[in-house]
C-alpha cells in the first residue's frame, strides 16, 4: 500500500470514529461524511474517463463502492462499510493514475477514435469498427496490467484502423454531399450571384480530395478542408437565394448594406454599446470582440474562484469536524482555520502578482486547484521549428520572474500543437518546443534540472476549435505549470 493510501485509510478511520461519537452513523448527513473521500475519488476518476481507460481497476473500485452503499442501507456496522470504502478509494485513485498514463501514452489512439466517431465511421464498416474497438480495449487492458510495450503496439494497430475508417467516412459523408451541393449551386446559377464563394468551395473540394489520397494518416487537415468545402458550397447556395430575392424586390445597394448592419446594431445594444457605423464596421467589431473576450476571461476567473471556495468549504469542514469532535479542541480548529485561510490568501495574492506581470497579448494566467498556469499566447515559433526567436526573450524574462515568486516550486513546461500534420510529428514538435523553453530557463535562471521538466502533448489537448485558423492558433501553445512548494494545511 502506498503512503498516500495509508493517509486515505487514516482519514476514513477518523471519519468513522466521528460518526460513532455523534451517534448518528446511519443518517444521510453521516453517509455523506463517511462516503466523502471515496465519492471524491470516484468523481475524479470519472472525469478522467477511467471507466474506459482503466476498466478493470475502475470496475473493481466501483464494486467495492456499491458494496459499501448496500451495507450502509442495510444498517451494517460503520467498520464494515468503511472497509469497502477504503478499497473503493484506493481503487479509484489507482484508476486515475492509469487513466492519466493512458491519456499520455496512447493519446493518439484516443484522438483517432474520437475523430472517427465524429464522422460516423462506424456505419461505413461495422466489422472494422468492431476490430478497432477490440484493439482499443486490448491496449488499455495491457497498459493497466503493466505491459506498456505490447499496449503501445496494440494502440498503433487500433489507430491505423480508426484513421482508415475516418478517411472512408470523410469521402462518403463530406465529399459526396459537397458534390451534390455544388451541382445544386450550378443549377441555381450561383456563378452569377456568388462566384467567389462558389469558386472557393470547388477549390477546397479539390484540395481535400488530393489530401485524402496523398496524406492518408493525417486526416485532420483533409477533414477540415472537406468541412469547409461543404460549408462554402452551402454558403454559395444561400447567397444566391438571398441575392435573387433581393433583386426581385428592386432593392438598392444602400438598402442591402443597411439590412446587414442591423445584426451588428442588435449585438452592440445587447452589450450596451453605441453602434457607430458612420466610419464603417471595423471599430465596432473590434470593440465587440474585446467585450466578448473580456467577458469570457471574467467568467473563467469567477468559475475558478467558485471552485476554490467549494474546495475550501469541504476541506475546512472536514478539519473542523476532525479537530473539534475527535480532539475536542475548538481552539485548535480555529488556529487551523486561520492558517489555511492565510495560506489561500497568500496564494491568491501571488497569482494576482503574476497576472500583473503580463500584457493581455503575452499570456493568460489562471489556477487549477493550487497549481498556476501561464499560457504563453505571445510566444511563437517559426513553422516546424523549435528554436526560440530573440523577439520572445522579453516574454520569457517575465516567465522567469513569475517562477521566482514560488521558490522551490516545481515547473512543468507543456508543449501543444494544432491538429494539422501527422500525429507523431506533432508529438515530436511539441516535445522539442517544450524542451527548448526548459533549456532556455535552465540557462537563464540557474535552477536545478530536477525542479523543471518538459512534456509534449502534440494535438491531444486542444483549448479551441481546430476547424478554424483562429482556433488552431490558440492550440499551438506553450503552457507553464507551476506547482508551488506550499502546504496549505500548515502554512
Amino acid at each position: 500500500m502506498t503512503k498516500f493510501s495509508k493517509k486515505t485509510v487514516l482519514i476514513l478511520v477518523f471519519q468513522a470514529l466521528a460518526l460513532l461519537a455523534s451517534g448518528a452513523a446511519h443518517s444521510q448527513d453521516a453517509k455523506e461524511r463517511l462516503f466523502r473521500q471515496a465519492t471524491g475519488a470516484f468523481e475524479v476518476a470519472k472525469n478522467k474517463d477511467a471507466r474506459r481507460l482503466a476498466p478493470d481497476t475502475y470496475a473493481s473500485a466501483m464494486r467495492s463502492y456499491q458494496n459499501a452503499e448496500k451495507k450502509f442501507s442495510q444498517g451494517r456496522t460503520v467498520s464494515s462499510v468503511q472497509k469497502d470504502l477504503v478499497k473503493a478509494t484506493i481503487g479509484f485513485e489507482k484508476a486515475q493514475i492509469v487513466a492519466d498514463l493512458a491519456a499520455q501514452k496512447m493519446g493518439t489512439m484516443i484522438k483517432a477514435q474520437k475523430d472517427a466517431s465524429r464522422v460516423k465511421a462506424r456505419q461505413y464498416s461495422t466489422r472494422n469498427w468492431t476490430r478497432a474497438q477490440t484493439y482499443f480495449r486490448d491496449a488499455v487492458s495491457m497498459l493497466e496490467d503493466g505491459s506498456q510495450k505490447y499496449a503501445l503496439r496494440r494502440a498503433a494497430e487500433a489507430t491505423k484502423i480508426y484513421r482508415e475508417l475516418e478517411l472512408e467516412a470523410i469521402k462518403a459523408e463530406y465529399l459526396t454531399d459537397t458534390r451534390m451541393l455544388l451541382a445544386k449551386a450550378d443549377k441555381m446559377k450561383a456563378k452569377r450571384y456568388a462566384p467567389i464563394t462558389l469558386r472557393r468551395a470547388k477549390d477546397l473540394l479539390a484540395t481535400a480530395a488530393i489530401e485524402l489520397t496523398e496524406n492518408r494518416y493525417d486526416t485532420d487537415q483533409p477533414r477540415s478542408l472537406a468541412r469547409e468545402a461543404q460549408y462554402e458550397a452551402q454558403h454559395a447556395i444561400y447567397l444566391t437565394e438571398y441575392l435573387k430575392n433581393f433583386k426581385s424586390r428592386n432593392r438598392t445597394q444602400e438598402q442591402l448594406i443597411l439590412h446587414w448592419e442591423k445584426p451588428l446594431q442588435e449585438i452592440a445594444a445587447a452589450a450596451d454599446m453605441q453602434a457607430n457605423l458612420d466610419q464603417g464596421y471595423e471599430a465596432l467589431v473590434r470593440d465587440l470582440v474585446m467585450y466578448i473576450e473580456t467577458g469570457g476571461e471574467q467568467s473563467q476567473e469567477l468559475g475558478q474562484q467558485i471552485a476554490e471556495r467549494d474546495r475550501e468549504i469541504v476541506a475546512l469542514g472536514d478539519q473542523v469536524n476532525e479537530l473539534s469532535e475527535q480532539l475536542g479542541g475548538v481552539a485548535n480548529a480555529q488556529e487551523a482555520l486561520r492558517r489555511r485561510l492565510a495560506a489561500q490568501e497568500m496564494l491568491r495574492q501571488k497569482v494576482i502578482q503574476i497576472e500583473s506581470t503580463f500584457e493581455r497579448f503575452e499570456a493568460k494566467v489562471f489556477r487549477d486547484s493550487n497549481e498556476i498556469y501561464i499560457r504563453l499566447v505571445g510566444l511563437s515559433f517559426n513553422s516546424g521549428s523549435s528554436n526560440i526567436n530573440s523577439a520572445n526573450y522579453g516574454l520569457l524574462r517575465k516567465v522567469e520572474n513569475a517562477i521566482e515568486i514560488f521558490p522551490g516550486g516545481r515547473v512543468i513546461i507543456e508543449g501543444h500543437t494544432d491538429s494539422f500534420g501527422g500525429d507523431d510529428q506533432n508529438f515530436t514538435l511539441s516535445e522539442q518546443r517544450a524542451e527548448s523553453v526548459r533549456q532556455y530557463l535552465l540557462v537563464q535562471m540557474g535552477i536545478s534540472p530536477e525542479q523543471i521538466s518538459s512534456i509534449g502533448f502534440g494535438e491531444t489537448k486542444p483549448v479551441a476549435n481546430n476547424e478554424t485558423p483562429q482556433g488552431r492558433a490558440k492550440n499551438r501553445r506553450i503552457d507553464i505549470r507551476i506547482v508551488p512548494n506550499l502546504d496549505l494545511s500548515q502554512t
